[in-house]
Formats: structure tokens, C-alpha cells, sequence
């Protein structure tokens, strides 16, 4: 059985994150917390199941903070290469499958993933047989910011997330009903704040 720690993150594509920020703020109250802009990182492009070209894939990602007890995050993502895909613009209120993704933390990504794969109805976001959990390349301070300055201009805060995103694993499975759901292992600085 698979250990769950709690949840990650809420993961929704977007066609500008900008545009995307100004509604949750907005609408629900959310905080940004961190960016990455045009984030380039192979190891993260392979696990979300680019394995042909990862070094072309080109994503800006920014984190903010629902105001919630719990401090859920959603993780809104631009595609700049390849281009973002409408899926489910014409979303109703009992459709399914419309979430970019749902990420769950979990203690072993490997048991994880050898679970999933013998799961009846659960596919991979790659069927190929090379893909699985990969570890995201390292990265460097100037790669992201934080939204606090006391945040952004401590070199200590920064190199630590800095370790923290080049331990992380993940991958991506699709349910039956075209939810697209991530499991991680490593990711301890967003959702622990």
C-alpha cells in the first residue's frame, strides 16, 4: 500500500500566468509565494513525460498560497514550448478531468510508481517503457524568486530550496476519468512553509 504524507499541490495550465494570478488572487484570496520563469530543467521535463526533446520544453510555474488553514498551494504552469492545448474549455460543473493535475507526496516514489502500474485503469502519462520517476536536475538561485524579499534576498533560503527541488521525484498517471494525478517524494519546501 502507499504511504501518503499529505497533499501537494493543486496543478492548473494556464494561457497566461499573469492573467491566471490576477483571478485567484482575485477570486480566492491567494497569495504568490515563488516563480520559476521559463523553466528549463530536463530531468523535470522527462517526468512529466517529454522524453523526445526535454531540453526544448520551456514552462514558467509560479506557486501561490491559498488562505487556508492547511495552506494548500496551486501550482499555475504557462507552456511557452510546447504551446499550451486546450482540453476542457467548455468545462460544466459535472464534467470530469479538468484539473492540470493533483500531487500527492508520498514516502517511496519507486513503490509508488510499481503500484500504480499494475492498477487497472491507471495510465501513465507516457506509456513508453523508459518512463519513470525522475529526478529533477539541480538548480540555481536566479532560476526562481520569491514574491517576500526578506525570502528573496536570503542567500541561506534560497540555496535550500535550491537542494530541496534537485532531490525531488516525481511522475504522472491519468485515472479512468481523465484526472491527471502527480506523485512526488522530496518536495519539502512548498506546503511547509
Amino acid at each position: 500500500m502507499i504511504q501518503y504524507d499529505s497533499l501537494g499541490h493543486i496543478n492548473i495550465v494556464v494561457d497566461d500566468v499573469e492573467r491566471a494570478t490576477e483571478f485567484y488572487v482575485k477570486a480566492l484570496g491567494a497569495v504568490p509565494v515563488q516563480d520559476f520563469p521559463h523553466f528549463r530543467n530536463d530531468g523535470f521535463a522527462k517526468s512529466a513525460g517529454f522524453l523526445s526533446n526535454p531540453e526544448n520544453v520551456d514552462v514558467t510555474i509560479r506557486f501561490l498560497r491559498l488562505p487556508t488553514r492547511d495552506g494548500i498551494f496551486i501550482e499555475l504552469m504557462e507552456y511557452h514550448n510546447p504551446a499550451v492545448v486546450a482540453c476542457c474549455k467548455d468545462k460544466v460543473a459535472h464534467g470530469m478531468g479538468c484539473v492540470g493535475h493533483i500531487a500527492l507526496r508520498v514516502k517511496s516514489i519507486d513503490e509508488a510508481f510499481d503500484h500504480l502500474k499494475a492498477i487497472d485503469g491507471v495510465r501513465m502519462i507516457n506509456e513508453s517503457r523508459e518512463y519513470r520517476p525522475f529526478k529533477i536536475d539541480d538548480i540555481r538561485p536566479d532560476e526562481f524568486r520569491y514574491y517576500d524579499e526578506k525570502m528573496e534576498g536570503s542567500v541561506e533560503e534560497k540555496e535550500k530550496v535550491c537542494k530541496i527541488i534537485g532531490s525531488i521525484r516525481y511522475f504522472y498517471f491519468l485515472d479512468p476519468y481523465g484526472v491527471q494525478w502527480e506523485l512526488e517524494q522530496g518536495h519539502t519546501d512548498i506546503g511547509s512553509m
